[in-house]
């Protein structure tokens, strides 16, 4: 057997431990759960994330949507909570139809629109049927996703906040 002098020995722990060090701090970074907003096709026979978007505590969306009988703008602000669930923040229109009732929080009224601020019920996760009549759109980091473009007429989009690997979101092109 070959002696190997202790300062070397020392320097060859040193080496091995800076790569198991990078590799722990690699596996982390790229299997670690983030937050994500995760939109479900629900359509069909199989359920299919057809938008994968990361967030953080704080983080918000827009739906909006024209009304279906007033055939008028609406829109509805959610934001991320500490806890990583949707709350339902802001809901605005022009007109006061069918369909939009009462809402608990602040009543705002700014040129032709009427805006509810504050409202903050929590809404995880949300469902919408997707119709090309209505519209719908996410508008999300200054990103307008046309929600009828990626479901079909009358489809079941089902959203929500999951914590998922960056992994996931690399393989998809979303990070």
């Amino acid at each position: 057997m070959i002696a190997v002098p202790f300062r070397q020995q020392k320097r060859h722990v040193l080496v091995l431990l800076a790569v198991v060090s990078l590799l722990a701090a690699l596996c982390l970074y790229f299997f670690f759960p983030m937050p994500t907003l995760m939109v479900m096709n629900l359509s069909g026979d199989r359920q299919e994330a057809v938008i994968v978007i990361p967030v953080s505590k704080g983080s918000q969306f827009t739906i909006q949507y024209i009304h279906s009988k007033d055939m008028l703008p609406v829109h509805e602000v959610f934001v991320v909570d500490d806890k990583y669930n949707l709350l339902l923040s802001e809901e605005g229109f022009i007109m006061l139809g069918a369909g939009m009732g009462e809402s608990e929080g602040e009543l705002v009224y700014e040129g032709q629109w009427t805006v509810v601020r504050n409202i903050n019920r929590e809404a995880s996760p949300f469902y919408l049927r997707v119709s090309s009549i209505a519209e719908q759109k996410l508008v999300i980091n200054d990103r307008v996703i046309k929600l009828w473009e990626i479901a079909p007429e009358s489809g079941r989009l089902k959203f929500e906040i999951r914590k998922i690997p960056r992994v996931y979101l690399i393989l998809r092109g979303e990070d």
